[in-house]
């Protein structure tokens, strides 16, 4: 079908929609009452108040009365007596089989840093008790403690998320020991450094990441026991595995398996614990290392205990039920987002079920052929989420979208604007509701309600989306490991987009004055400035980094502690906070004007060719360009509309075709995001390489290195802003 014969289909749609709606209005009106909804969307509670400093601090205490008995406790030896030990609380698929996929050159296939197995599951969930979890847990706790596992004693968690895991933290908090995080997939420099630094003697991991733990052990200072979780799908007397242990306790470095020590643990007489003092420190998370070696952010059991009665408070306040309820729980828990909400779960009336972002949906790419997605079993009623796996559901929303017909795409995203606009004036689309959004709702488990997302910068563009495709409330949250997580949140009601909403029970923030960047809190018409949280919340500090603590983390004379966050914010007119900017993305170009690059870039992942992007500047020039890592699965889809399917991937990146359809992409998504014309790159580069952490371009938690980046492609960067005419 021509492009005209589509826009003229468009324009007829249109029309239907339009006679439709008008005629229909008034019926919606006194069946919706949306004014209703409009009155409820501007009200949220905030107080501001001036204190003796002069600053204008905001808060908002709970506004409902909670009674709830998790509100005065924190710590599990302190909730564990009042624990419902019959709920169901853990979920987990066991797995049944797994095939390695490699490529032409036999070398592993790698999605998001991990490796590609076609992995056969069990058809049904395996779920456990709060009291079948808390033995596993008391077992664990006794065997740590027989190993010199005591109060303080630091043990780290180096292993992709498990049941094993929740359990592994549950016991070192049993114990008072500090539980030590190191996500998974960081790289060997920085699971050196972040070993040494802490200077634990444990270190708990799985049995696939035992070969890089065996290459690190003559770099390792202070571990001297290494307890891996078994592969259960390994042979017992794995020769592999046999020959990596020899090399650590050559090493004088002791192993054991998680089973042998929770074995033992079960033998033991029972241990009579002790509360911990909520002020002992309970974590040391390790951040994925955006600008450097990672930092320890040391939390409290108070400060943990607080973030997980706000995120109770806030659910209470708008009404989520728990109770019956099931989350979905694919977040890695080294990554305080994850690790607060499984908690979370654990200790309310959740049920937690265990994902994984390769099985989670029908289409997920480690399933066997056929094979029903987690989330079609367990059908959450909740889940959180980040930011690029939106932006990943939205392209493939697209790419089934334009394999269809050439009418598909524009049809669902007029309706889907047509939603946007409608619902912001606090009406419902029950039609589009049925005819398009159910499907993808199904797609989730089809009881999908409510979706937290957090951890980066959303585009309002891919919130407004995703809200409306999935037909759910997305809310979005604000906060830091150094703040617990938990700082703001957007309320259920807020009919906005691309805002943080209100400050969660606890916390409290004020803005400060940026002047090197041009913002200020007399800004008009909103206060504008660097952010600043202080509350229960806040961390102790980094570990071991005293300068980088005192640069960062302030005490004021009331005692409350306060976080500098480096991001930029607004305040609104009804009291919620937006994040604008972030100071080390803001850049200034030749003639002056600041340009925000992470803003820029969160808008052009949207679009479907983008797996990631770079945006690039010259202190000499008054425009931005951009490097493109294009997604493989959309290129080679364009290459096929192109007739150059023969193609390599770097001689596509280098087709002046591909390299025009993608910038005619960037100016579309730049029109739809209201860039102006100095946010719009006037040249691009695609490039070959994914970026990935193998690579050091990406950090752990997928966050651009954006010098590292720059020093990768400098050559690239350069004869951009060289090129005639740019």
């Amino acid at each position: 079908m021509s492009k005209l014969l589509v826009n003229l289909f468009m324009l007829n749609a249109k029309a239907v929609v339009n006679a439709y709606t008008w005629t229909t209005l008034p019926f919606y009106t006194i069946v919706q009452q949306p004014w209703r909804r409009l009155r409820i969307a501007k009200s949220f509670g905030i107080i501001d108040t001036k204190d003796k400093y002069g600053r204008m601090v905001y808060s908002r205490p709970c506004q409902a009365k909670i009674e709830h008995p998790l509100l005065n406790h924190y710590t599990l030896n302190d909730i564990e007596p009042i624990l419902d030990r019959n709920r169901k609380a853990v979920g987990l698929r066991e797995v049944i089989s797994e095939q390695l996929q490699t490529d032409e050159n036999g070398q592993p296939i790698k999605i998001d840093g991990k490796e590609w197995k076609l992995t056969k599951l069990s058809d049904q969930y395996k779920w456990f008790t709060v009291g079948e979890v808390l033995e596993r847990v008391d077992a664990l706790a006794r065997g740590f403690k027989k190993m010199g596992i005591e109060k303080g004693t630091k043990t780290i968690i180096y292993a992709d998320n498990s049941f094993e895991w929740l359990c592994t933290s549950l016991a070192l908090t049993r114990l008072n020991a500090t539980t030590v995080t190191l996500l998974s997939i960081l790289n060997e420099a920085g699971v050196q450094y972040g070993a040494n630094q802490c200077e634990a003697p444990f270190l708990v991991t799985s049995e696939e990441l035992l070969p890089r733990i065996a290459r690190l052990s003559d770099k390792f200072q202070h571990i001297r026991n290494v307890i891996y979780i078994r592969n259960r799908l390994v042979e017992k007397d794995n020769p592999k595995t046999a020959s990596l242990i020899e090399t650590l306790r050559s090493r004088s470095i002791d192993v054991d398996t998680y089973d042998e020590v929770m074995e033992r643990g079960s033998k033991l007489t029972p241990i009579e614990y002790v509360n911990p003092d909520p002020n002992d420190v309970s974590l040391i998370m390790y951040t994925s290392g955006t600008t450097g070696d990672p930092k320890g952010v040391m939390l409290t059991h108070f400060q943990i205990g607080s973030s997980l009665q706000n995120m109770l408070r806030l659910q209470e306040e708008m009404k989520i039920p728990l109770t019956d309820t099931i989350y979905a729980g694919y977040l890695p828990m080294a990554h305080i987002y994850g690790y607060l909400l499984n908690l979370g779960c654990f200790f309310s009336d959740c049920s937690l079920a265990l994902c994984s972002p390769m099985t989670m949906l029908d289409s997920s790419p480690a399933h066997e052929k056929g094979q029903i997605g987690d989330f079609n079993l367990i059908k959450p009623q909740f889940l959180s989420t980040v930011p690029l796996v939106l932006e990943r559901i939205m392209k493939e929303i697209y790419r089934k979208l334009e394999s269809r017909t050439p009418i598909s795409a524009p049809i669902f995203t007029y309706l889907m604007d047509y939603k946007i606009r409608w619902q912001q004036r606090g009406y419902d689309t029950p039609i589009t509701n049925r005819l398009a959004c159910k499907k993808i709702n199904d797609q989730f488990g089809g009881n999908l309600e409510l979706m937290i997302v957090g951890s980066a910068p959303l585009s309002e563009r891919t919130q407004a989306f995703i809200q409306a495709a999935l037909n759910i409330r997305l809310i979005q949250g604000y906060g830091l490991t150094e703040t617990a997580i938990s700082s703001t949140s957007m309320m259920t009601h807020d009919l906005n987009y691309g805002e943080c909403g209100v400050p969660l029970h606890s916390v409290k923030y004020y803005l400060k004055n940026w002047e090197d960047g041009g913002y200020s809190v007399t800004d008009k018409p909103n206060p504008r400035g660097e952010i600043v949280l202080g509350g229960d919340t806040i961390a102790n500090g980094y570990y071991k980094m005293p300068e980088e603590t005192d640069e960062s983390f302030k005490v004021d004379e009331d005692g409350t502690r306060w976080f500098e966050t480096g991001d930029i914010g607004e305040v609104l007119p009804n009291g919620t906070l937006k994040i604008i900017d972030r100071k080390k993305d803001l850049t200034k170009l030749a003639n002056g004007e600041f340009v925000s690059l992470g803003k820029i870039e969160a808008g052009l992942r949207s679009v479907y060719l983008v797996e990631n992007v770079c945006v690039c500047t010259d202190p000499y020039q008054n425009h931005v360009t951009a490097l493109v890592s294009p997604n493989r699965k959309s290129l080679a889809e364009l290459a096929q509309q192109l007739s150059k399917q023969h193609m390599t991937v770097e001689q596509l990146c280098n087709d002046p075709d591909v390299i025009k359809h993608t910038m005619d992409s960037f100016k579309e998504a730049a029109i739809r995001l209201k860039f102006s014309k100095k946010e719009i790159p006037q040249r691009i580069t695609l490039v070959s390489e994914e970026w990935t952490q193998d690579n050091n371009l990406l950090t752990a938690a997928f966050k651009l290195k954006r010098k590292q980046v720059n020093d990768f492609y400098r050559p690239q960067i350069k004869a951009m802003f060289s090129a005639d005419g740019a």
